[in-house]
């Protein structure tokens, strides 16, 4: 999905429909998150760009947002700069280990 804004959401609506949300550009769903809410109903998680919302809403089916794409958007720089972190904490002890004569 890359950088572009996007939200993490919920998705429900009648079973055909749910059934091609693969076919929407700029979602991107977990199929095991899915659930029945009744005979017809679906309900699915996913992270999905304005335009792929538009899509969603132009097809009949209900958009819930969990996270909207300025909090995921800080939520996520703030997990890659850990990581970054965590990275280079761990090239600096692997540097550390292989320089002989530090035992």
């Amino acid at each position: 999905m890359g950088k572009a804004n996007v939200q993490l959401i919920r998705i429900a609506g009648p079973t055909q429909p749910m059934r091609r949300l693969a076919e929407v550009d700029g979602l991107d769903f977990e199929r095991t998150s899915a659930r029945r809410l009744g005979d017809d109903r679906w309900q699915v998680a996913g992270y999905a760009t304005d335009e792929a919302l538009d899509t969603l809403r132009e097809r009949g089916l209900a958009v819930e947002a969990v996270v909207d794409s300025e909090v995921l958007a800080q939520e996520r720089k703030v997990l890659f700069e850990q990581l970054e972190g965590a990275q280079a904490r761990e090239a600096a002890q692997a540097s550390d280990a292989e320089r002989p004569g530090d035992a």
